[in-house]
């Protein structure tokens, strides 16, 4: 996280340095006509667009830095993206002033209505799964809640474990990694391909492998609630 937070921070530095000695590359402006294009002071433009970059990039370093540091992952991964977000924000409507083409209150406000819209999908999207997953039984089935949910059946069962440690987790396959929280489809070593449900480090994690070779993955930040579990899963 920290490592892609710097590597992030500094590309969004970089950007702004290559708008400002490239401003003819900014998304509009290089579609414009030439009688378009004279009513723009694209100069003001591209330094405003460096300047705002270069404070966003550090943001983005110090806020990933900081927040991994405290050990608050979810808001580490939001600093990946949020400053970005608002830094596009924050240029656009300053530099909307430096444009005197007439263009309708929609087209002028677009560009601000797409980054708040992306930034409210993201959002929910970051609490739908950051929600902490639950497990109901019901009759046969155990269902496990939330963002890559799955029903399975407790006769189809092989083997369930209570484990001190995991595997190494080697690459995620389908499924989202927000600091310490990781859903979905990953490639564990000794265990290969795995369906998780954690919330890292807060062992015991429960683990769970099928007839059919599927394995499952569970914890919670309640020792006991997945201790609970385990033993219902056994009964």
């Amino acid at each position: 996280m920290i490592l892609a937070g710097i590597f992030f921070g500094i590309f969004i530095i970089g950007l702004g340095f290559f708008i400002k000695k490239y401003p003819n590359t900014l998304a509009g402006y290089n579609t414009m006509s030439y009688r378009e294009r004279k009513n723009v002071d694209i100069t003001s433009i591209a330094t405003i667009y460096k300047k705002g970059f270069i404070i966003t990039g550090i943001a983005t370093i110090i806020g990933v830095l900081l927040f991994s540091l405290l050990k608050l992952y979810i808001a580490a991964t939001i600093s990946l993206i949020a400053p970005l977000m608002v830094g596009i924000l924050i240029i656009t409507l300053i530099t909307q002033k430096y444009d005197q083409n007439k263009q309708s209150t929609f087209k002028r406000n677009l560009p601000i209505i797409i980054i708040v819209v992306i930034s409210i999908a993201m959002t929910i999207s970051f609490s739908y799964s950051a929600k902490p997953t639950t497990v109901i039984f019901s009759g046969n089935n155990i269902e496990f809640t939330g963002k890559y949910g799955i029903t399975i059946q407790a006769d189809q069962i092989k083997n369930v474990e209570l484990l001190d440690n995991i595997p190494h987790i080697k690459i995620r396959i389908n499924g989202v990694g927000l600091g310490n929280i990781l859903k979905g489809h990953f490639t564990l070593d000794e265990i290969g391909r795995c369906h998780l449900f954690l919330r890292l480090p807060n062992p015991p994690y429960l683990y769970i492998e099928l007839n059919n070779g599927k394995k499952i993955l569970f914890n919670s930040t309640d020792t006991t609630y997945t201790k609970n579990i385990y033993q219902r899963i056994q009964n």
